[in-house]
């Protein structure tokens, strides 16, 4: 099968374009990237020919497919909404979601989480990346009791450490009703959280803290009694931290894991390559507005500086065993902050490792600079208003189709 994409930044002005030869009208929304690079037998090369340069003669849906650019609002954290993130989608597609704030006292894991719903037109395929979830652990019976009352009254939940492919798991069978099978690690993503782990345990090292972190990410296929399948991808990150117990003489252990991504795309059995490769456009598409950004850091900063006098207060005031149980939540949510800021910052080169690893997006070149779109064609133009096509037709050229000013892209 052969697609062929235009992508456009703003769905308020001229839409975006994907062309293809016969993508199905229900795709779903998020999984890994399948090249589709044999242009042999494509049928959208076979009726080019019928097509000319007519532009009643190109169809949408068959010949191509816009991509829309979808902006998600932060409508609770600042003096007025304001855009988070923005992810591509195709035209038609129904989409919901955003950023919502929890309890200033709550877990400070889960304060602020992002959350996206998609559904393809006719609604047989679906999209939902959930919002992250935090969980606390100790091995000390005192302090897990505490952990427990702090999360009856909206805290961080209660979990032993976990990875990444347990949590798939697990979330499959009691959150989802699913069976989930084949599910494996994602190699082709693991290095940039590998680094990041190693800055981690470098700098509590330097500091003499006996903190580790490691982070896993897999991904899954799922399936349902009626029929529907999906894939599933998801990231856990978990810090723990061993601690002197001057009372018994031995050590307690506090963990904090959080789930920094959980993704699901569901869609009718028989779908999956379509939907795959879907997905993981989508996925790269993924922008962050830099004024949401930056105020969101400095906001976290302060709260983490208020926090942390509090939590020297609580300290003198709670003896060593409070000590230990407060060091390790300002820790982890001080790390967890860093971690979502060095992801934001890694988020170029982490696109360039999945490139390099299963070549599934390529990178393209312009006059205004380079842009990652999907594997596997031949031609690329783009447009000044940063609107692009991608087709593997030689004969389809849409500065004469359309009437347009389009410029032939080099690839990189």
């Amino acid at each position: 099968m052969m697609f062929t994409f235009v992508a456009h930044p703003d769905i308020r002005t001229h839409p975006p374009i994907m062309m293809r030869a016969s993508l199905p009208s229900t795709l779903i929304f998020l999984a890994m990237l399948t090249s589709c690079s044999d242009t042999g037998n494509n049928p959208l090369n076979a009726q080019s020919s019928g097509a000319g340069t007519n532009p009643a003669n190109w169809v949408e849906g068959r010949d191509y497919t816009v991509l829309e650019r979808v902006r998600f609002l932060d409508q609770q954290g600042f003096d007025r909404p304001v855009e988070a993130f923005s992810l591509l989608f195709p035209r038609g597609w129904k989409t919901e979601g955003g950023v919502q704030w929890g309890n200033w006292n709550g877990c400070r894991g889960e304060m602020v989480r992002n959350y996206v719903k998609a559904s393809s037109p006719d609604g047989r395929m679906m999209l939902e990346a959930f919002p992250s979830r935090a969980f606390t652990w100790s091995d000390d019976a005192m302090m897990q009791q505490s952990m427990q009352m702090a999360a009856a009254n909206g805290g961080c939940m209660v979990n032993a450490p976990f990875d990444a492919k347990q949590y798939i798991e697990g979330f499959a069978r009691q959150d989802l009703g699913a069976q989930a099978s084949n599910i494996r690690i994602d190699e082709s993503r693991m290095p940039i959280h590998k680094a990041l782990d190693e800055q981690s345990n470098n700098m509590s090292r330097q500091y003499g803290t006996d903190q580790s972190q490691s982070t896993t990410i897999a991904t899954g296929d799922l399936s349902w009694p009626d029929g529907t399948e999906g894939i599933i991808y998801a990231g856990v990150t978990n810090i723990i931290l061993r601690k002197p117990d001057y009372m018994s003489g031995g050590e307690t252990t506090i963990s904090s894991t959080a789930v920094i991504q959980s993704t699901l795309l569901r869609f009718p059995k028989g779908q999956r390559d379509e939907a795959s490769k879907l997905l993981n456009m989508i996925i790269t598409s993924h922008r962050v507005n830099p004024v949401w950004s930056n105020a969101y850091h400095k906001f976290m900063t302060e709260m983490s500086a208020i926090e942390h006098r509090g939590n020297m207060e609580r300290i003198r005031l709670a003896g060593e065993q409070s000590k230990a149980y407060a060091d390790a939540q300002s820790a982890a949510s001080d790390q967890r902050m860093r971690n979502w800021e060095n992801q934001q910052k890694a988020d170029d080169r982490q696109h360039q490792a999945f490139v390099q690893t299963i070549r599934e997006v390529e990178t393209w070149q312009d006059g205004s600079g380079s842009v990652e779109l999907s594997a596997g064609y031949n031609e690329a133009w783009s447009r000044p208003d940063g609107t692009y096509i991608l087709s593997n037709d030689a004969l389809f050229d849409p500065s004469v189709v359309f009437q347009e000013d389009w410029k032939r892209m080099q690839k990189r």
